[in-house]
């Protein structure tokens, strides 16, 4: 696991790591990022708002951590299940009808937000074990990469391997 030290290295972890799946992007049709499969029933449509969801629980988490010295904000909504798996069906379910380019910006704009938050943070916020990582009680690194640069991998892996079967 690479660790960062210092926020522009952390700010530069998260693009890089992003790159690849804007790539494969690129490549891409709308028309095959609506197709079903990529990973179980799930389109690359459904996969960027999974990640944007995902993106966007990380931002309020920061935010709510520098703001009010809260570690936990819901994934989706108060009340709703807390269970990953659970918390990715109901996030399926939601954005199964948005449009592809709602969709799409949203994934652009989801990780200047995220960059934003990170950038809006501290040295001591990020990296200091008394800043807010007392807060979360885990490396504020950590929390950071489970939504992003440790995220990303998977489902980019899996949308390489589609996109090699339906060139």
């Amino acid at each position: 696991m690479e660790e960062q030290n210092n926020k522009k290295q952390l700010l530069q972890r998260i693009q890089k790591s992003r790159a690849p799946l804007d790539a494969l992007l690129l490549q891409m049709t709308e028309e095959q990022m609506l197709q079903p499969g990529v990973e179980g029933s799930s389109s690359v449509k459904d996969l960027l708002a999974h990640i944007t969801a995902w993106e966007q629980y990380s931002i309020r988490r920061l935010q709510a951590a520098s703001r009010d010295g809260v570690a936990e904000v819901y994934v989706v909504e108060q009340g709703e299940p807390d269970d990953t798996d659970a918390v990715n069906a109901l996030i399926f379910a939601r954005n199964t009808r948005l449009p592809l380019h709602q969709v799409l910006s949203d994934f652009q704009s989801s990780l200047h937000g995220v960059l934003q938050a990170v950038d809006a943070l501290s040295e001591k916020d990020l990296f200091d074990p008394q800043g807010l990582a007392q807060v979360f009680g885990h490396p504020v690194e950590r929390i950071i990469g489970s939504d992003t640069f440790y995220h990303y991998p998977e489902h980019i892996e899996s949308i390489r391997m589609w996109l090699e079967k339906h060139r």
